[in-house]
């Protein structure tokens, strides 16, 4: 999933319409005729639907920016219902900074969404019931791309004060400084990091689960604002160059690839069904397809004009599921029959904090045990009565698990 250009502000909007849309649109002139079934789903009036997900319940989730509710579309093409999302004050009329803007599922099974206008990560329940609210610090950070990291729990982006943020399933919100301007776009990606799309600074961004910003890569093409990312297929993650009308390939090594032809502003993109890449033209009003070598196959024009497809994401039944922002629709595009399962790469567990091992040795067993779970140490206990020794000695620290040797105390003889 990825961010529309609106969260980039109309200053990206305007760049892409001007630098994207002359060499997208060339691109698209000079491509093959196709079709594709694309079906449209009407929302209601004044939605302005944004960031969209597929969720627990096999059904699609999304936000309405217009409305401030989140909706709830089946596979089948039906709209379930509009769940309200408490917001301060009245919905904005500036573009950029709507109320919501974009949504995932937890490892709860929850949808967790960001709220820019409030500095707020907002849960809800697969019934429709807001559950919690909870506040990002400082203000003006404008939480934006949500997702799931790989290390249990949520990592969105703040463009606000240029933050990557971390949240808890329980709430703890935890952020970490030194993200590129406009912190846009955010994704898992093979190595057990996360990257992101910093569209102002003209970069990707690499997070540990442990908050390391470990590099900003540099995109070659100057200008290109990057906007969308997701991880493979492929390998790496691939990423929209919205300015420019390109997209591209960054290795986890930090090697950049860029293919011309992706349309005019090319917003969100995702892996579909089929094994290729699939994103939105928000300028050129297409769903274009490109295969994991860079060859741009298709560009699909959505029917209803201007619509402008926003976000986009992998559907439960296959087909790849689009929002169309200006049209207050939902689309649907056919890919191939649901690929195989892919089981994610391992992720190396963090390290567990070391202890530091206490003095025991002459206590009865019960008492050292009673010290070292003080000391949050792993042990293991051979022997009864008093302790002997332990490895490693007290005042060592470790990881390891403590081993205490006891033995009864010997009686004098007469």
């Amino acid at each position: 999933m990825s961010p529309g250009p609106r969260a980039a502000g109309v200053a990206t909007r305007a760049r892409s319409v001007l630098r994207g849309l002359a060499a997208g649109l060339a691109a698209m002139l000079a491509m093959p005729a196709a079709a594709a079934a694309i079906d449209e789903f009407s929302v209601a009036p004044g939605v302005n639907p944004g960031g969209i997900t597929a969720g627990p319940d096999g059904a699609l989730w999304f936000v309405e920016e217009g409305t401030s509710t989140i909706g709830r579309i089946t596979t089948a093409g039906v709209v379930t219902n509009h769940f309200p999302v408490s917001t301060n004050g009245p919905i904005p009329t500036d573009p950029t900074v709507p109320a919501l803007d974009q949504i995932t599922v937890g490892p709860d099974n929850n949808l967790w969404f960001t709220q820019p206008r409030d500095d707020q990560i907002g849960v809800m329940a697969p019934n429709g019931v807001v559950t919690a609210e909870y506040t990002v610090s400082p203000p003006g950070s404008r939480p934006d791309a949500i997702t799931r990291g790989p290390d249990g729990n949520l990592w969105f982006t703040a463009p606000g004060a240029n933050l990557i943020g971390r949240i808890t399933t329980g709430g703890l919100v935890t952020t970490f400084s030194g993200a590129a301007s406009g912190a846009q776009d955010i994704a898992a990606g093979p190595d057990g990091a996360l990257w992101f799309t910093a569209s102002l600074g003209n970069s990707i961004g690499r997070i540990t689960v442990n908050g390391d910003i470990t590099a900003h890569y540099p995109v070659p093409t100057p200008g290109a604002e990057p906007t969308g990312i997701t991880m493979g297929p492929g390998g790496g993650l691939w990423f929209t160059e919205s300015a420019v009308g390109q997209i591209a390939q960054i290795s986890t090594s930090g090697t950049i690839t860029e293919y011309p032809g992706a349309g005019a502003a090319p917003s969100a993109i995702t892996g579909g069904a089929d094994g290729a890449l699939w994103f939105t033209q928000s300028v050129g009003n297409a769903i274009s397809r490109s295969t994991t070598a860079g060859a741009i196959t298709n560009h699909f024009a959505v029917p209803t004009p201007g619509s402008e497809p926003s976000d986009i994401t992998a559907g439960p039944d296959g087909a790849l599921w689009f929002t169309e922002f200006a049209a207050h629709k939902i689309g649907r595009i056919a890919t191939a029959p649901p690929a195989a399962p892919v089981t994610p790469p391992p992720v190396k567990p963090l390290l567990r904090k070391k202890c530091k091992v206490p003095k025991v040795k002459g206590l009865t067993v019960k008492k050292a045990v009673k010290k070292l779970k003080r000391a949050k140490c792993r042990y293991k206990v051979k022997g009864k009565g008093r302790v002997t020794k332990t490895k490693p000695k007290a005042g060592k620290r470790t990881r390891k698990v403590v081993r205490v040797t006891a033995k009864p105390k010997r009686r004098r003889s007469r």
